[in-house]
C-alpha cells in the first residue's frame, strides 16, 4: 500500500517555495530521499553530491542487499522496480547449529529452528535479494530523468566530494539556525544538508553509540546442489551467524561472521571453505560446491543518538540544519538484513514530515520524535541478537534453543516480528 503523501493531500506547507536541500551521497538512500524530494517537494530546489564520476558503472558493484517486501513497495512507487530484477525471498529458515539441547530434550525437541513463510502473511514475498548495483543504478536512472525534466531545480554534483558543512549564522533576532554551508569546491548555502553517505563500520569515526564486536564477515556467492527456491537461511553458530541469501536456481548470497581475533576462514582455501560450510548450513539448503572469492569487513554497531545532530566543527558539533539517515546514522551487524531498510524509511518519513510541516525546524523535531521507535528496536534488536548467540556461558546454546522454539510456537509473535522485519515499526 502505498502511503507516500501527496502534496496536494497535505495543507501547502511554507517550507515548499524556498527550501534548498544538499543530499551528500548518491547511494540508494541518498537517492531515494531526493526523488522523494522532489515529487512531494515541487518548488524545492535538490542538488545530490557524490564523489564518483557520472559515468561510473556502478551497476557492476556485486555487493548484495537483502531488502524488505516494504523496501521493494518504495522502489516500485518511484518507478526504480523492474519485474525479475530481484531473487524474491519466499521463506526465511533460522536456526541454531547443535548442540542446543542435549539428552532427552534435544532427542524429542529436535533442532530449534523458526520457519517464516511469506504465504503465512498473505503477502506475495517476504523481501527480495539483488546487488547493490542494480539498486543503484535504477534509482540513478529515475533521479537523472527527473533532472532532465527540472533543469533549475534538480541538480546532479557527481565527482564532487563534500569537504566540509558549515553553519550559517541566524538572521538578527532568529532564533533558529540559518541554513548549511556545504563547501564542494564552491561553497554553497541550504536550508537543509542530509548526509546519506556513511562507508563501513572499519573507516567511520565513532559515534555516541558504538561497539566493537570482535566480529569479521566474509561475504561473496556460493553455488548449490539441491537448493530450494526463493528460502533465505540464517544460522547461529558459536563462531558467529552465517547467512545464505537466493540469488538463483542454483546461487546465493554468503555472508559469514566468525571471530576476529581467531578467524578460521582466513588460511583455509576454497575447496576447505566449502567442506566447512556444508558442516555449518543444514541439509535443506543444499550442498554447496563451490565459492567465490571472498571479501572481509569488520562488524560492529556505530549509531548516532538521533538524525539530527547538527554540524561538526573543531572537534565538536554546533547547532545546525543537518540530517544523518543510512549508514550516516547507525551502522549495524549484517544479522538482520536490516541497515539499507532502515535507511530507506529513514529517508522517506523526513520526506513526509518536510511536507507536513510548517518549517524546517519543526520538521526535523518531528522526524526525530517519529524515528526513534523504529530505529532504536531496530537498533536494540540486531545487537543483541549479534552478541547472544556468540554467549558462552554455562546453559547458553539451551537457552537459544528454547527461544527458537517457542518464537516458532508463538504465532502472534512471529507475525508481529515478521511484520517489524518487513515494514519497521510502526
Amino acid at each position: 500500500m502505498n502511503t507516500t503523501p501527496h502534496p496536494q493531500d497535505e495543507a501547502a506547507p511554507l517550507i515548499d517555495r524556498a527550501i534548498r536541500l544538499a543530499v551528500v551521497g548518491a547511494g540508494p538512500v541518498g537517492l531515494s530521499l531526493a526523488i522523494q524530494a522532489a515529487r512531494a517537494l515541487p518548488r524545492a530546489q535538490i542538488s545530490v553530491f557524490d564523489a564518483r564520476a557520472i559515468d561510473a558503472d556502478i551497476s557492476a558493484d556485486p555487493r548484495t542487499l537483502a531488502l524488505s517486501l516494504g523496501s521493494v513497495q518504495l522502489l516500485q512507487r518511484l518507478g526504480a522496480w523492474q519485474d525479475g530484477m530481484g531473487q524474491p525471498i519466499t521463506e526465511v529458515h533460522v536456526s541454531q547449529q547443535a548442540p542446543s539441547f542435549g539428552g532427552l530434550l534435544g532427542r524429542w525437541m529436535g533442532e530449534p529452528q523458526v520457519r517464516i513463510r511469506a504465504a503465512e502473511m498473505d503477502v506475495p514475498m517476504l523481501g527480495a535479494v539483488l546487488s547493490y548495483g542494480a539498486v543503484t543504478a535504477a534509482l540513478q536512472q529515475v533521479w537523472m530523468e527527473a533532472c532532465k525534466a527540472g533543469p533549475q531545480r534538480l541538480i546532479t554534483r557527481f565527482s564532487t566530494p563534500v569537504r566540509s558543512l558549515k553553519p550559517v549564522e541566524p538572521a538578527d533576532g532568529a532564533s533558529s539556525p540559518g541554513g548549511v554551508e556545504v563547501d564542494a569546491d564552491i561553497a554553497e548555502t541550504f536550508d537543509l544538508a542530509v548526509i546519506a553517505e556513511g562507508g563501513v563500520f572499519a573507516e567511520q569515526e565513532r559515534k555516541p553509540v558504538t561497539r566493537d564486536y570482535g566480529q569479521v564477515a566474509w561475504v561473496g556467492r556460493v553455488t548449490l546442489d539441491g537448493a530450494r527456491g526463493g528460502v533465505a537461511y540464517e544460522r547461529f553458530t558459536r563462531h558467529g551467524p552465517a547467512a545464505l541469501l537466493p540469488l538463483g536456481p542454483d546461487q546465493a548470497a554468503l555472508v559469514w561472521c566468525v571471530d576476529a581475533g581467531d578467524d578460521p576462514v582466513a588460511e583455509l582455501t576454497d575447496v576447505q571453505r566449502c567442506c566447512v560450510l556444508n558442516t555449518i548450513f543444514p541439509p535443506e539448503a543444499g550442498r554447496i560446491t563451490s565459492v567465490s572469492p571472498l571479501k572481509r569487513f569488520q562488524l560492529g554497531l556505530n549509531a548516532e543518538r538521533t538524525l539530527t545532530g547538527g554540524v561538526e566543527r573543531d572537534g565538536h558539533r554546533e547547532p545546525g540544519r543537518v540530517v544523518r539517515i543510512g549508514n550516516a546514522a547507525q551502522t549495524l551487524h549484517p544479522v538482520a538484513g536490516q541497515g539499507l531498510n532502515l535507511g530507506l524509511r529513514d529517508a522517506h518519513v523526513l520526506v513526509r514530515e518536510l511536507v507536513r510541516s510548517n518549517d524546517v525546524d519543526q520538521a526535523l523535531r518531528r522526524l526525530d520524535r517519529k524515528r526513534a521507535p523504529d530505529r532504536w528496536s531496530t537498533i536494540a534488536a540486531t545487537d543483541f541478537l549479534a552478541r547472544s548467540f556468540t554467549w558462552e556461558w554455562p546453559g547458553a546454546s539451551g537457552a537459544r534453543g528454547l527461544g527458537l522454539a517457542a518464537l516458532q510456537t508463538l504465532s502472534p509473535l512471529k507475525s508481529a516480528l515478521t511484520r517489524q522485519m518487513m515494514f519497521g515499526r510502526r
